[in-house]
């Protein structure tokens, strides 16, 4: 019987452990993002995505994804990931350039695993 009892508190304690000495990983939120449209002689229209991500995890990679959608259409016209270091706590400011067409309309997202 102490042996049931036993095996399963256990594993609570290693639970909870991980979790207060930051096994968890990061846990990133984006705080603040937006998009400026430019011309580029060599690829047409360009938009420039900014994002602030916040790491209120421990700290870690974290993959961050913009996404130019189609207003029109809703497709993805481009989707670019990156991988950046953040420190547990901190912010950190990701650039990301896109490409669209000259004609179009879009939206941006940004997104953080």
């Amino acid at each position: 019987m102490s042996k049931r009892i036993l095996i399963p508190g256990l594993v609570v304690v290693l639970v909870l452990a991980a979790g207060c000495i930051g096994f968890v990983g990061p846990d990133p939120t984006v705080v603040q993002d937006s998009a400026t449209r430019d011309i580029s002689l060599s690829k047409g229209l360009v938009y420039n995505v900014n994002a602030e991500i916040q790491n209120d995890g421990s700290d870690g990679d974290v993959i961050v994804t913009a996404r130019l959608i189609d207003e029109e259409k809703g497709f993805t016209r481009d989707q670019v990931s990156v991988q950046v270091f953040i420190p547990a706590g901190e912010i950190k400011r990701v650039s990301i350039t896109l490409d669209g067409d000259v004609g179009r309309t879009y939206r941006h997202s940004v997104e953080v695993r």
